[in-house]
């Protein structure tokens, strides 16, 4: 049944309004002042508020900025003798659902009453329909076998646009299984204090009786909710809030059905990513058994890991940023295991035909790697670190920004380590004149802030010198 709330100090009109909407089937509650009023909304669910603008202790227009403060969305309806143009814009402006007039037409009044139940009906429905879609996209996530960073992003992207937080943080279990350590987290705004860690006995004394938890604070409260695995506690989902915000009864029930869910979403990424490490290992002792073949290349790969990070960090990247460098670069030539031996150990410089079979080792690589569903960022890079920026390089002749960062990176850190590295057609290079190679090429092979960036690296104490350059 719904449940209607009269804040009016008239009581015959009270008495006139409360016979006319029992007569409708709805459940009434009455209060003469604008204080009992408000004490009233806050301790119970009511589906519409009828208020009079002139009450005898507090301004109506005042209420009604409190009511939308305590409950947002619970509309409110003027209910006033002095309907004035400019009375109904301020009303409207502190969000007024609706205005009526006294003395009222009483076929009007209810019509317009029913019409705002049935707004909020919809509403509600279409919160409910919101909070299924929510569960259903994190769902498809979980089946997609997605890495651990897109499963906590796509945690805090539901959390954030479902509930609007002032501050999410995920903290998930150390290796040790002592703390919750903050993995990943949005914040909008910095008065709120971060902790970093929880410990376990904080996770077990917040979660006795039940998987959420809340914690008062003078100015907002945060809500806790525990990630379960099937075997072990392994995380912690705290959203903040501020102070006037109200969790309705279909949220907290949705908090419950998510902390199950997340649960089982960051095990399985969890697992997905080790099975992933494991494969991506395993390339990595392949690619150093490979180069161990050929003096002239032993140690590339970590050669050109080793300029690629020093120059992401240069440009700021993250730490997530920095592996998919890292692993990408590792990876860029594991497509050579796909060239015969004689074209790709021939001592003297390669035909024009060889050449061409040698170009085909980004796409061996994509061939690769493609199943491991590693990132696209890492997966790209491999696949375009041979394209130049004049649209000259292969295997797509892309040219300028169509070339991922991370490729363009590698492109730089990749060329100067074979410049720099004896060949048994060449001697290899200085370091001299390997920075002239990427000037000289600089703006049409290369990306030149990316060789300048590179430049000043060389040129600073930052560099080994292990090549005795």
């Amino acid at each position: 049944m719904e449940k209607i709330l009269i804040i009016d100090d008239e009581i015959e009109i009270v008495n006139l309004v409360k016979d006319i909407l029992y007569s409708f089937g709805y459940e009434i509650d009455y209060s003469p002042t604008g204080k009992e009023g408000l004490e009233k909304i806050k301790k119970s669910e009511f589906s519409i508020v009828l208020l009079d603008l002139f009450l005898s202790d507090i301004d109506g227009f005042e209420v009604l900025k409190k009511i939308k403060e305590v409950k947002e969305n619970l509309p409110v309806i003027i209910f006033t003798g002095f309907g004035t143009t400019e009375n109904i814009v301020k009303a409207i402006k502190l969000g007024a659902d609706d205005f009526i007039e006294k003395p009222f037409n009483i076929e009007r009044f209810v019509d317009i009453i029913q019409k705002v139940i049935k707004i909020r009906k919809l509403e509600k429905e279409i919160s409910k329909l919101k909070l299924v879609e929510s569960l259903l996209e994190l769902n498809r996530t979980i089946v997609s076998l997605s890495s651990l960073d897109i499963m906590l992003e796509k945690i805090i992207q539901i959390s954030e646009n479902l509930f609007t937080p002032k501050r999410i943080g995920i903290y998930l279990i150390d290796e040790y299984g002592r703390n919750f350590v903050l993995r990943k987290q949005r914040i909008e705004d910095i008065k709120f204090k971060v902790r970093t860690v929880y410990d376990n006995s904080e996770f077990l004394d917040f979660f006795k009786e039940s998987n959420i938890n809340f914690l008062d604070e003078k100015t907002f409260f945060e809500v806790l909710l525990a990630i379960k695995g099937k075997e072990r506690n392994i995380g912690i989902l705290s959203l903040f809030f501020e102070k006037n915000r109200i969790l309705k009864e279909e949220e907290l029930k949705f908090l419950e059905s998510f902390s199950i869910q997340i649960g089982i979403g960051i095990e399985n990424a969890m697992l997905f990513e080790e099975v992933q490490n494991s494969y991506v290992n395993a390339i990595k002792s392949l690619i150093n058994t490979l180069e161990a073949r050929d003096k002239y290349t032993k140690g590339h790969s970590e050669e050109v890991v080793y300029y690629s990070i020093l120059i992401g960090k240069r440009l700021g990247f993250n730490d997530e940023q920095i592996k998919i460098l890292e692993n990408a670069a590792y990876l860029h030539d594991l497509g050579k295991v796909g060239i015969k031996d004689q074209i790709l150990l021939k001592p003297g410089r390669l035909k024009e035909d060889e050449f061409e079979i040698i170009k085909k080792h980004p796409l061996i690589t994509f061939k690769i790697i493609e199943p491991l569903k590693l990132k696209r960022e890492e997966i790209e890079a491999c696949l375009f670190h041979h394209e130049k920026i004049d649209g000259s390089g292969y295997p797509y002749g892309l040219n300028g920004e169509k070339i991922p960062i991370y490729a363009k990176i590698i492109a730089v850190a990749d060329a100067y380590s074979a410049m720099t590295s004896e060949r048994p057609y060449r001697e290899k290079m200085s370091k001299e004149e390997a920075i002239q190679e990427l000037m000289r090429y600089s703006g049409i092979h290369f990306d030149p802030d990316i060789v300048n960036i590179f430049i000043e690296i060389l040129n600073s104490e930052e560099v080994k010198n292990d090549k005795g350059n």
